[in-house]
Parts: structure tokens; sequence; C-alpha cells
């Protein structure tokens, strides 16, 4: 059967499924005084809908008078067409289900480097619960600046950024995680290392060679307090580790990280009750990008290892 050019010449809408459906009660009832109670309308509000159905549909759905209800051909048509239409919607809908209990694809996640040596990070609970959870999602994990991070965050690089709390980022949420302490340490060969605590002040450390993290916003408020003046740069953590182990620098590194050197006796603090760095890690994703199952996924699993209060220790 060929039906009217005119037939939902543009898209379908919401209301007209919502008229669709009014139909196919009538038609399910055999007639309006049953669809009246499948429906929870009355007559005359379901005779409108019907009618308004026709006019969009421009053709006659049913007989309706004394001598009963019945479908036309052109109603038999349509009633078996959005069988076919609900049912690939409701399919649709399941699938769409489906993958958001079960999502697929690859997650690309920013993140500062440092963080798999913190106890009290929930970093690594968190990867290993998506991990195992969902075993079909392809991980690539990118290692770069917090600067870095929060702009591919913005510009939809990255779904999933860890990185220090740098203040708002137009478009995106976050999720604070733990504060990392920070330290200011030297080398065993530095002339600082044998120095009694007594013995330190700020005006002498202010006299040594300082190794600065060029994208720490919140060290250099530190630095600004106690007057460090940067003599060389590194944009990751080791390369200021490398620095200080010459002998040659001073530089703030997070506790965690610095723990093993300084158990080894290659590194110390330097007034660590006076000077200390503390740094808010959080997780940043976009805000269209949580409608997204991966995202959503990642979020949810996120959020629920930080209230179970689970860290890597």
């Amino acid at each position: 059967m060929t039906l009217p050019v005119r037939l939902f010449s543009g898209q379908i809408s919401d209301f007209d499924l919502k008229l669709i459906r009014t139909f196919r009660s009538v038609a399910d009832c055999s007639g309006f005084s049953l669809a009246e109670i499948e429906l929870n309308m009355t007559k005359s509000a379901i005779s409108k809908q019907i009618a308004d159905l026709e006019i969009r549909l421009g053709v006659q759905l049913c007989h309706r008078g004394r001598s009963g209800f019945a479908l036309t051909a052109e109603g038999q048509y349509v009633y078996d067409a959005s069988t076919k239409m609900l049912g690939a919607l409701e399919g649709f809908r399941t699938e769409l289900s489906a993958l958001q209990k079960h999502p697929t694809g690859t997650l690309h996640i920013g993140c500062i480097d440092s963080l798999v040596t913190s106890e009290k990070s929930p970093v690594l609970a968190i990867l290993t619960r998506f991990s195992t959870d969902f075993p079909d999602v392809k991980i690539k994990i990118i290692t770069t600046s917090s600067a870095e991070i929060d702009q591919s965050v913005a510009d939809r690089r990255v779904q999933i950024g860890f990185s220090t709390d740098r203040g708002m980022i137009k478009g995106a949420k976050s999720i604070s995680l733990f504060f990392e302490h920070s330290y200011l340490y030297c080398g065993r060969n530095h002339p600082l290392f044998e120095y009694i605590e007594s013995d330190l002040s700020l005006d002498l450390l202010n006299e040594q060679r300082f190794a600065q993290h060029a994208y720490s916003e919140s060290e250099l408020r530190d630095e600004n307090k106690i007057g460090l003046t940067p003599a060389a740069t590194g944009q990751f953590t080791e390369g200021i580790a490398m620095l200080i182990l010459t002998g040659n620098y001073i530089g703030f590194l997070p506790q965690h990280y610095a723990k093993g050197w300084v158990d080894s006796g290659v590194m110390r603090p330097l007034l660590p009750v006076h000077i200390r760095k503390m740094t808010k890690i959080r997780l940043l994703f976009h805000e269209d990008a949580v409608v997204m199952p991966l995202v959503a996924a990642f979020v949810k699993t996120a959020e629920t290892v930080r209230k179970a209060g689970l860290t890597a220790g």
C-alpha cells in the first residue's frame, strides 16, 4: 500500500509517538469504550488525539460510529508499521541499557606522574576496580602535566584526567580524591645534607639552587613564602628527583615518592616541620562526556571507591 506523501514529512516527534500509542491502544481495545479505562482518558480526549493523528498522517485510520469500531486499510497499515517502529525503539533501549552496563571501546586517561607510590591515593584502586569490572574496555593512559591534562579534558582529547586541583575548568566537573604532602629535599652529596636541623634556616635555603616543577602553581605559592628562586625546572617529578640526587639542587617531592631514597639515606627533608606543600589531587571529566557509558561507568567506579575509602595500601 502506498500512503500519501504527507505522511510525516518531517521528523517523528514525541507528540507523534504519543498519538500513535493512543491509536494502538484504541485498536487493541477494539474501540473507544475499553480504551477509556486502558488510557485513563475520556472518549472525547481519545477521539481528539485520533483525529489529530489522522490530520498529521493525511489518512483516515478507523471507522467509528453506531456500526462499531473498525480499522481502515490505511489504519491497519499504520498499526503494522508502528509495531515495527516501536519494536525497534524498544530494541534500541535494551541495547543502550546493555551498553551502559557493559560499556566497550577505548577510554583515554590523562594522569600526572608519581601517583602510583602514594598509599593515600585511590587512583590505583579505581583503575583496579574498573579494569576488573569492564574487561572489554581498552585503556590508554597518557602521563603529562596537570596543565596539559586540564586542557585535554576541556578539549575532549581525553575523557578522564587525574591531576592537581588548579581551579575551575570551563565545562568540566571534578571529584576530589586526596591531599598529597610534599617536602623540600636535598641529596646526600648536597652541602646541607650533613647539617643538623637547628642549623638550617630559611635564609640558608634561599641561597641554594632550587629545582622547580615547571607546572606547579601551588608550589609557586610556597616558593614565594620562603623566597626560593628556581635555578632549574622539570616537567615531571622524576626530573626533579634526578636534579636533587645530583647533590646540586634542592626541590619539592611528594613524601611518598621520596620515601625510598630517604629510607636508604640518599635524601633528606629540609625543615619539614616548617616547610610543607599540600596539593589536592582530583579526577576531572567534561560535563558533556558523563552521558557516555564509558565515562559514566568510570566516574561511578571512582565515586564508589572514594566513598569506600579504598587506597593503594
